[in-house]
């Protein structure tokens, strides 16, 4: 079985609307919204958060901190496609805080088409962003510059969807990124950011029952 990044720069791309909502906010606004947020995610879940359903969710768990809480609803939104990279969205956002990180250098998708290929890169994703426990990696990409310091991984795991997407919603939040979470069509992508750095999940139904996903991330 194969998942593929459809092609290195379309798997970079962001929604416009996702980096739109990502620029628009301020610090008051973005708190504002995590205590809203705080105040729903009881929906669906116990005092405990998500009850596991597996191994693969219970070992999900504990890489979790003890606690899983779902992922807010999505927005559905259409395929907006356009040229905001990674890159792009964390330059919004450093912009808007009067600094240039060096995720800003990799605005424009050049990091996109120079990385390298290798289940290696798996291993070097940022902690939040690592594979997904038990599920069966499909392809791992990656750079390693002063400009551009981009993770990819593409996998396939038995976990529902909604669960895989709790789980990086819970670890993105817990390492300090805020979160949008948008469907387009039959993707479902997750994504955020923090100060320069940056993170989106792509998500979706694969065959037989499973769930296909393209984790994107880049590195201080």
């Amino acid at each position: 079985m194969s998942v593929s990044f459809r092609s290195v720069s379309g798997r970079l791309l962001c929604l416009a609307g996702l980096c739109a909502a990502l620029a628009a906010c301020n610090d008051k606004d973005k708190q504002a919204d995590l205590n809203a947020l705080d105040a729903r995610l009881t929906n669906g879940a116990g005092a405990g958060g998500l009850a596991p359903q597996s191994d693969a969710e219970r070992e999900a768990q504990q890489a979790a901190g003890g606690r899983i809480d779902p992922a807010p609803a999505a927005i559905a939104s259409a395929d907006v496609g356009g040229s905001a990279t990674l890159g792009e969205l964390a330059r919004r956002k450093a912009v808007r805080g009067g600094t240039a990180g060096p995720a800003a250098a990799a605005a424009g998708g050049s990091c996109a088409s120079s990385v390298d290929y290798g289940n290696e890169w798996a291993a070097r994703m940022p902690a939040p962003f690592r594979l997904y426990p038990r599920a069966r990696l499909a392809e791992a990409a990656g750079n390693q510059t002063d400009r551009c310091k981009l993770r990819v991984i593409s996998f396939s795991t038995d976990v529902p969807l909604d669960r895989v997407l709790a789980y990086y919603f819970t670890q993105a939040r817990r390492a300090g990124y805020d979160s949008e979470h948008l469907l387009v069509r039959e993707e479902h992508q997750l994504g955020g950011t923090k100060g320069d750095l940056a993170y989106v999940v792509f998500a979706r139904p694969g065959a037989g029952g499973r769930t296909d996903v393209d984790v994107v991330a880049n590195v201080e």
